[in-house]
């Protein structure tokens, strides 16, 4: 086996000040957008106020770069979606915070509109995140913006590896070349990437401006003799090893003297949690269902202009605990739409196949004309759920209330874990998968969402939820 002597290297450190100027720059631009709006809402229609009243407190914006750059924001690679949401808006809220307390230590309380500055933190939190997602989603494309990384290890993980960073905006690690441990080398396990050499070539890997790198092995016992020698050369290095449903959310490394431990802890069991998250559901869920009476109207009209029958349906699904709860929904289906699934599936093999994978079909005979697709589409005809979340049967964001038949195809393990949470009107699997993949990346889904829950996740899926629908990508 033969290693290539490719140029393969890390990049400048022009590169790292850059992708730090366009973050600050889309940051600062959120913020000031935010507080501007913020003047024209109140400060200046309420309280008459000039912009320019307001001219000493323009360098305070500054504060907030300063508070990302140290959380670790720029470019905060390897964080992940979730986890920038959080810093985010804890940093967000940290100087907002301070701001209004030095304001009210130097008796300007009375100057500034307290009213604005609320406003203001209440924009910026939805404001920065959501311009820091359009621009990663143009410079992702950029060959300079991801760090190059590269992974020492196991061929079959850098395969898995690899695909995933590459679908991650987020991460910001794009994996370029591999080094083998020896047996692989014996073995000739080259995997995806080109190959810079073995361990030994570590030194001079690094020397050529790599600063990630990346230990991928199946055997745990290697781990720790890998980072102890890889550790020596670049400046930052992360294990990889596979973790099924394990829970990553919230992990604590604890000292024990001479080992160490890893705690885990299921978010979801804690009662402070499930009160926080049932007042989400309460609130969020009241102010949707109301806002979304007029929507439920017009399609309401729109499905007993194309099909006889009632407009709702109520189905009965399986919910916390295990007990049955009654689901409501816009109907989108004619009358006798089993009858028509059951003969449009014995007429066509490879239609049959689609179904028994994932309980969906792209051409459903059974929907409504011409309103039916539409209203699935765009998730309208899920808008009744609301009242199953105000009632306390459903939560938001959840794994979806399966009907029995697609219930049966799971695992008795996922079964149970899936009895400890509500179902809800969105979940993981809506926002990453949206009518893609088959049942194992459903349960993997679900079970990652119930494992790692958090607050942040929540607003997450939901904000993702609000971009897939309003697309209207992947359902049918």
């Amino acid at each position: 086996m033969t290693t290539t002597q490719a140029p393969l290297r890390g990049q400048p450190r022009w590169v790292s000040l850059l992708r730090m100027a366009v973050l600050m720059a889309s940051d600062l631009a959120a913020v000031a957008l935010s507080c501007f709006m913020a003047y024209l809402l109140w400060a200046h229609p309420v309280r008459h106020q000039s912009l320019a009243m307001y001219r000493p407190l323009f360098p305070l914006v500054l504060l907030f770069p300063l508070s990302y750059l140290q959380a670790g924001l720029y470019p905060g690679f390897g964080l992940g979606a979730v986890e920038t949401l959080r810093l985010l808006s804890v940093r967000t809220s940290f100087v907002f915070v301070a701001v209004a307390a030095m304001t009210f230590a130097l008796k300007l309380s009375d100057v500034f509109s307290r009213m604005t500055v609320a406003i203001a933190w209440g924009l910026s939190l939805a404001t920065v995140p959501l311009l820091r997602y359009l621009v990663l989603g143009l410079v992702r494309r950029l060959a300079w913006w991801a760090e190059p990384v590269l992974i020492i290890g196991c061929a079959s993980i850098v395969r898995s590896l690899t695909g995933s960073l590459s679908r991650s905006m987020s991460i910001g690690y794009r994996p370029v070349a591999q080094l083998l441990v020896a047996d692989e080398e014996a073995a000739g396990h080259v995997g995806v990437l080109p190959v810079l050499g073995t361990l030994e070539d570590a030194p001079a890997v690094a020397s050529r401006g790599f600063n990630v790198a990346l230990i991928a092995e199946e055997q745990e016992d290697r781990h720790w003799k890998l980072l102890e020698y890889v550790h020596q050369y670049f400046r930052h290095v992360i294990v990889l090893r596979p973790v099924g449903g394990t829970p990553l959310f919230g992990v604590t490394v604890r000292n024990f003297g001479d080992v160490f431990g890893l705690e885990f802890t299921n978010e979801l069991l804690k009662r402070r949690n499930r009160i926080v998250k049932r007042t989400v559901d309460v609130f969020l869920g009241s102010v949707g269902l109301v806002a979304g009476i007029p929507v439920m109207a017009l399609a309401a009209l729109g499905v007993q202009l194309f099909s006889r029958g009632p407009v709702f349906f109520v189905q009965e699904r399986e919910g916390l605990g295990g007990r049955t709860i009654r689901v409501w929904k816009l109907r989108t289906m004619v009358p006798g739409a089993e009858r028509r699934l059951r003969e449009h599936l014995a007429a066509d093999r490879e239609v049959q196949r689609e179904w028994e994978g994932s309980f969906k079909l792209r051409r459903d005979p059974r929907l409504v004309p011409v309103v039916g697709r539409l209203l699935r589409r765009f998730s309208i005809d899920e808008l009744p759920q609301l009242v199953n979340v105000v009632r306390g049967d459903m939560s938001l964001v959840g794994p979806r209330p399966f009907p029995p038949y697609h219930l049966r195809r799971f695992s008795p393990g996922f079964r149970n874990l899936r009895r400890q949470v509500r179902p809800g009107v969105t979940g993981l699997w809506q926002v990453l998968g949206r009518g893609r993949g088959g049942l194992a990346d459903q349960e993997a889904l679900d079970t990652h969402y119930i494992r790692n829950w958090s607050l942040w996740m929540d607003l997450y899926v939901m904000a993702k939820t609000v971009v897939a629908v309003l697309g209207g990508r992947g359902a049918f």
